[in-house]
């Protein structure tokens, strides 16, 4: 049995809540602890006092726009530090005669692998649990090189941050029943590296048996910057250490001297190396042969990865606001922005370093708008389309397909509403994280003064994410005028949007320019070069070929064995 302090909330709707706060649930990553795989959590005697969120693991605060909301709301907003592998429960208060054990819904949050807290206000999950009666865990990883550092050693396995997430799993489908919660319906989600960090459990072999359903949103395990090969990460590790002046000629002392320095101090120099281009982040996961078996692409066409229902979707502009950091000259926080034919032709060559001269033209010939080919508007806007389809939307689109043809049942949308509350530049659009608010319910918080339709499209969200939550189908219990949400299928590819108003249906939404992306651009860049189209592109073997080594990873004593 667990006992704990907990907190009593009264949220903003009509049921009370109750959270647990800062559980942990693997031993503080400390000491010659970092960067290797987790250990189990040493039990402890009494009780434990869960009134507070937990630390936040080790990141950089954004400072490109200080005192900006639409940034400023992503940092880390409790202390940060290595020890912060901790997960918070939030379930809703249910009179003890109609208590029965209530679905599960697993929040991996997103942030590149770099960044981001369960703990963020956008994550709130009261009004959701409260309004859905679900019950709510968050969980924190280790993020940057601390999370995904890799050696091909057990003392730096490399994954890290992903087998914590595999810990936090384990600990809720052995304890979620003592806070009412069902073992048997836990549904794992999150938006963008969350998303991909689902999609790597769907194909690993190690995540089996503690979920049952997943939710991505605006992001798969096919993401062109989530994954690296065995021979890049190895690279990036040893750059790293380079530039903290530590050996690199044997791997013991240079983990040994990387242990040495101050976690925040490692996290600043990631950033320094020579060998990342435009859109690179320095540390992400690894195709370590043991955790990802396989290449994402080829799992998936030969049927390895869990048969569960899947939820899966994508927002209008996912490429905003990366164009701004990637692309400062060009995209500034201003509503004046446009571009010239010149720059245009630059950015696309900037946006796509891996790429040589005939496939950048191919790619400018398909997103240019040919009945006003000159036009600066409209190249701004085909810069946002080119980022969101290559980076988010086809690899969600190309997994979600990858999915289809079992029994099990995919579940698509495209979320269409640009938030009254948005801070960005009215042409960035429906940007990344825009659907998040929507489905965790903040638009029912009256002090926050969104449009009735947007109180009405949270609600929509709310329940459809919920009735998949219970039951794998986000149809359960819809009332007349909610719009049936069909099943994705290779045939007819239909997709829910969603948006203020009245939600609709597509067919093929997106489909040609992710045909572009995933077969006519690497066949033509096959035809008239040997390089590839991306150091880290999933649809090329020659990077990610299987690992020749593969190991077990012991949970009892969280140990990877060669």
């Amino acid at each position: 049995m667990i006992y704990f302090i907990y907190s009593y909330y009264f949220p903003i709707t009509f049921r009370n809540v109750i959270s647990w706060l800062g559980i942990p649930y693997a031993s503080p990553p400390i000491g010659n602890l970092r960067f290797r795989h987790p250990r189990p959590m040493q039990p402890w005697d009494g009780i434990r006092n869960a009134t507070q969120p937990p630390n936040s693991c080790v990141q950089i605060d954004d400072t490109m726009f200080p005192g900006f909301d639409g940034t400023e709301k992503w940092n880390a907003n409790t202390p940060i530090s290595e020890d912060c592998l901790y997960l918070s429960v939030t379930a809703p208060e249910i009179p003890k005669q109609d208590k029965q054990r209530l679905p599960v819904l697993v929040w991996i949050h997103g942030g590149g692998f770099f960044s981001g807290t369960t703990t963020l206000d956008v994550y709130d999950p009261r009004t959701l649990v409260s309004e859905e009666e679900i019950l709510f865990v968050g969980i924190q990883y280790r993020l940057g090189s601390l999370g995904f550092l890799f050696a091909d050693s057990h003392e730096a396995p490399g994954n890290a941050g992903l087998f914590d997430q595999l810990m936090a799993l384990v600990w809720v489908k052995e304890n979620i029943i003592e806070f009412g919660g069902d073992p048997e319906r836990i549904t794992i989600a999150g938006g963008t590296a969350g998303a991909a960090s689902v999609g790597f459990h769907l194909l690993s072999p190690l995540s089996n048996t503690y979920f049952s359903q997943a939710i991505m949103q605006s992001s798969s395990a096919l993401v062109p910057w989530g994954l690296l090969s065995k021979k890049e990460a190895s690279a990036r590790s040893k750059d790293l250490a380079g530039i903290a002046r530590c050996p690199i000629d044997d791997l013991s002392l240079m983990i040994d001297c990387l242990r040495g320095l101050k976690a925040t101090q490692i996290m600043y120099l990631e950033w320094e190396s020579p060998r990342l281009r435009i859109m690179d982040i320095p540390f992400v996961p690894v195709l370590d042969g043991i955790f990802i078996p396989d290449n994402p692409r080829e799992a998936l066409h030969l049927g390895g990865y869990k048969k569960v229902n899947i939820l899966i979707g994508t927002n209008e502009d996912d490429g905003q606001p990366d164009m701004f950091y990637n692309l400062p000259d060009l995209f500034k926080m201003s509503e004046n922005v446009s571009i010239g034919d010149e720059y245009f032709t630059k950015a696309v060559n900037e946006l796509n370093p891996y790429v040589n001269e005939v496939g950048r033209n191919a790619i400018i010939f398909e997103y240019i708008d040919w009945s006003r080919p000159r036009s600066p508007i409209l190249n701004r806007d085909a810069l946002t389309e080119m980022m969101s389809d290559h980076q988010f939307t086809c690899p969600t689109i190309d997994f979600a397909h990858g999915l289809t043809g079992g029994e099990n049942k995919v579940f698509m949308y495209k979320f269409n509403h640009r938030s009254s509350r948005n801070p960005w530049p009215v042409w960035s659009g429906v940007i990344q994280g825009e659907e998040i608010p929507f489905v965790f319910g903040d638009p029912l918080n009256r002090s926050k003064s969104y449009m009735e339709s947007e109180i009405e499209l949270s609600k929509r969200m709310m329940r459809y994410w919920s009735n998949f939550v219970r039951a794998g189908d986000p149809n359960l219990s819809l009332v007349a005028t909610e719009t049936r949400w069909p099943e994705y299928n290779p045939i007819q590819r239909r997709v829910l949007e969603l948006q203020a108003g009245n939600n609709s249906i597509s067919e093929g939404l997106d489909l040609r320019k992710c045909e572009f992306w995933s077969r006519y651009l690497p066949n033509l860049l096959s035809s008239t070069t040997k390089s590839l189209v991306n150091n880290v592109s999933l649809s090329l073997e020659e990077n990610l070929e299987p690992s020749k080594n593969k190991g077990l990873w012991n949970f009892f004593t969280g140990e990877l064995f060669f």
